[in-house]
C-alpha cells in the first residue's frame, strides 16, 4: 500500500511528464466487468455515488500502472468503482488487478485535491471481517496511510422514523455513515472515533509523547488531517 499512496503522489507529475496507459470503457468491458446504466436522479434526495456527476480520475492496476479516466465513479452504497463511457452508461469494476483509484474533486488537479482509494485486504485490520474493500485514505502533503475511512451512504426513511405505516409523503434520503480505521505500531488498523481518547488508546505505548505534541501543536481531533498529523509524529518515534 505504500507503493500504492507513492504512485498516487507522483500522478500531478506523471500527467505532464510522461503519456500513461489508458483503460478506457470498452477495454475494462472486454475484461469482463459488469455494464450498468448510471442514473444520477434515482426519485430520492441525494444520491448513492460520491458526486452527482461523472469526475476524472485515475485507477491504479496492480500498483503499477496508472490509468486516467474522462468519467469516474464510487457508489457509496455498494462500494463499487464505476467506469463511465460516453452516453451515462457504465461498468462496475469487479477486476482484481485494480488495486486503487483517484476521483479528482475540481479541476485544480494536485495531490490533496483528489479523493484516494486503496484496496485493502482483511488481513491488514487488526478484527478482520474476512472481506478487502475499497478505503478513502486520509493523508496530508506527506502521503502517508496511517487514517483511513469508510463512507457509506444508506436511505433513510423520514416517513417511519414519523410513524407512518401506509403514507410515504416524504421522499428517502441518502445519509452518510463514516467509520475510521487507525494503524498502530503493528501496521493493523483498529476501527475507532476520531475523539482524543480513542486515538489515544491505540497509541499509548507512546502516550506522554503523542500528549506533548498534541498540546503544543493544537491539535483538534475533529479535523481529520489534525489527527493524520498526530499518527505522522507518532509513527517516527
Amino acid at each position: 500500500m505504500n507503493k500504492l499512496l507513492f504512485i498516487f503522489m507522483l500522478l500531478p507529475i506523471l500527467s505532464f511528464a510522461q503519456e500513461d496507459k489508458t483503460n478506457d470503457f470498452d477495454t475494462f468491458q472486454k475484461a469482463g466487468n459488469t455494464p450498468i446504466r448510471i442514473n444520477f436522479k434515482p426519485g430520492h434526495i441525494g444520491t448513492p455515488y460520491l458526486y452527482n456527476n461523472w469526475k476524472t480520475g485515475y485507477v491504479i492496476i496492480n500498483d503499477s500502472i496508472i490509468s486516467s479516466q474522462k468519467k469516474i465513479q464510487f457508489n457509496q452504497e455498494t462500494g463499487e468503482l464505476i467506469i463511465g463511457s460516453k452516453n451515462q452508461n457504465g461498468i462496475v469494476i469487479t477486476d482484481k488487478s485494480v488495486t486503487g483509484f483517484a476521483i479528482d474533486k475540481g479541476d485544480n488537479i494536485t495531490s490533496i485535491n483528489r479523493h484516494v482509494f486503496a484496496k485493502i485486504n482483511s488481513a491488514q485490520f487488526e478484527n478482520s471481517n474476512g472481506t478487502s474493500a475499497f478505503y478513502e485514505v486520509v493523508s496530508n502533503l506527506e502521503q502517508t496511510n496511517y487514517l483511513i475511512k469508510d463512507v457509506k451512504k444508506y436511505l433513510f426513511d423520514p416517513n417511519k422514523s414519523r410513524g407512518y405505516q401506509t403514507q410515504n409523503s416524504i421522499p428517502q434520503e441518502y445519509k452518510e455513515k463514516v467509520s475510521y480505521f487507525v494503524k498502530n505500531k503493528s501496521g493493523k488498523y483498529i476501527k475507532t472515533k476520531l475523539r482524543k481518547k480513542n486515538v489515544l488508546k491505540i497509541l499509548n505505548d507512546k502516550n506522554s509523547e503523542v500528549n506533548a505534541f498534541i498540546l503544543s501543536n493544537k491539535i483538534n481531533f475533529s479535523k481529520e488531517h489534525d489527527v493524520v498529523r498526530v499518527l505522522n509524529y507518532y509513527h517516527k518515534l
